[in-house]
């Protein structure tokens, strides 16, 4: 679980939409469906998803651009993400505490300010 934090998961509202995923894996879901359901930025749940997919926790919907479902790439992986969500749902703050005290690389996140990325899709295209 700790492992999963520090390789994948930068933010609680990261977090959250992963569980949110993990909850429903039958589910397919847009940006603007979890920013409904956990009232957040849809621009920003768009971003977390990609991000998610890129990992290979989350997968794209065949045949659509814009959905996603929960498809971690690996046996290992969906074990550590449920454990993540027992650890959430009964030590809430120590597991928000893992996600704050990871090192933060500041030149990264200023150079992600104002990267300008393509779309996945536009690789294929």
């Amino acid at each position: 679980m700790r492992r999963l934090i520090a390789d994948y998961i930068d933010s609680v509202e990261q977090l959250e939409i992963l569980l949110l995923l993990h909850q429903y894996p039958e589910r397919s879901w847009t940006a603007e469906s979890v920013a409904r359901e956990l009232r957040v930025s849809p621009m920003s749940a768009g971003d977390r998803l990609k991000d998610m997919a890129r990992a290979a926790i989350l997968s794209k919907v065949k045949g659509s651009e814009v959905e996603y479902r929960y498809a971690p790439e690996s046996p290992q992986m969906g074990e550590a993400v449920s454990g993540l969500a027992a650890a959430y749902a009964e030590r809430r703050v120590t597991v928000i505490n893992l996600i704050f005290s990871k090192p933060v690389d500041k030149i990264r996140t200023f150079a992600d300010a104002f990267r300008l990325r393509k779309d996945d899709d536009d690789d294929n295209g």
